[in-house]
């Protein structure tokens, strides 16, 4: 639980969820930790609008334990994962499609307790079916893929041949190589020195590294595209200065999509995106249709997400799971509440 305005997170026992007519109550088999729970982890100024006290967690995913009597579409022991997001269904970007930017949304783990725990009760209009071929590790990490996909296949359009570099590789960072690359892109992810153990799953993915803290980017962006730069750049950290290298190593009327969170102001280089029409776009969320997106890109073997998660603990070892995810030693955490 995020219990307190300040860092830390604790390790508690709560009364367990109750249902209302229209949930399913779920038992949770992994959960696991995404960028933004961190910035909750240090309450952050990004967040400190959350409600308090909360059960953290929106990436999860589990068995239904019981259902609700307005519930026809899932019975016992299904198999499921959820949307992260529960939007209001009537404002005018439910009704225009974009329900990622509903005016009065609630998401797990923020406004509403969240699936970091042994169980978690969920509308049953958020769930998506998760096929038996996929491990519940898997099914964890179809939120953040689904994040990703609306990134990169809603809101970054690249072509066959183009070049993208991928700022940060994290999770979201290496989803979204993955999918350029499904694209035809040509793609380097980018990190720094403690990004090793994730730079070693990123070239096991097949890509190109670049430390942006030991190697100069725009020379190689330059060099791989003879001169030109990048098609598109994608800001996948919260790194304020990741915002101006954009910029720079794309080419004239080149892209720049950012989809980090930053916990203070980031200096964007206004001119130089002025004189070269660059296009600086943000992107957030994700749209209920990219989760059964997800589950097929991973379920045809088109997305690989296993290879993503180096850490598996029980909740009870909340600290040490955040500290790993925190000084990024890893790439993504797991909780497995059976362990």
């Amino acid at each position: 639980m995020k219990s307190k305005p300040a860092p830390g997170v604790e390790f508690v026992n709560v009364p367990e969820p109750q249902i209302v007519s229209d949930e399913v109550l779920i038992d949770v088999r992994a959960a696991a930790i995404c960028g933004s729970d961190l910035g909750i982890y240090e309450y952050s100024p990004a967040y400190s609008k959350m409600r308090l006290p909360v059960v953290m967690g929106h990436e999860f995913s589990g068995e239904i334990a019981k259902v609700g009597p307005k519930v026809k579409e899932y019975s016992v022991g299904d198999r499921v994962v959820a949307e992260s997001v529960k939007a209001c269904g009537v404002c005018r970007f439910c009704r225009s499609g974009h329900e990622n930017l509903c005016d009065a949304s609630t998401l797990f783990g923020i406004h509403v307790d969240g699936g970091m725990a042994e169980r978690v009760a969920v509308p049953y209009r958020l769930l998506h079916r998760l096929p038996e071929a996929l491990s519940f590790e898997e099914g964890a990490l179809i939120e953040p893929l689904s994040n990703a996909l609306h990134f990169v296949a809603d809101c970054t359009p690249v072509r066959l041949g183009d070049h993208v570099v991928v700022q940060g590789c994290g999770p979201i960072g290496l989803f979204a190589a993955q999918l350029f690359r499904l694209s035809g892109a040509n793609v380097i992810v980018t990190g720094v020195d403690v990004d090793m153990e994730r730079f070693r799953i990123a070239r096991e993915l097949g890509f190109e590294t670049v430390n942006v803290e030991r190697e100069d980017l725009a020379a190689i962006v330059s060099e791989r595209t003879g001169g030109a730069g990048a098609d598109t750049a994608f800001v996948a950290t919260g790194a304020p200065p990741a915002v101006a290298q954009a910029v720079q190593v794309v080419k004239k009327r080149g892209r720049v999509t950012v989809i980090g969170i930053f916990g203070k102001p980031v200096e964007v280089p206004v001119t130089q995106l002025v004189r070269r029409e660059v296009a600086l776009v943000g992107a957030y969320d994700a749209l209920p249709a990219n989760f059964d997106q997800s589950i097929n890109l991973v379920s045809s073997g088109a997305v690989r997400a296993r290879e993503l998660i180096t850490h598996r603990l029980p909740l009870e070892k909340a600290e040490e799971a955040f500290t790993a995810a925190k000084s990024r030693v890893g790439c993504k955490v797991v909780f497995d509440p059976r362990l």
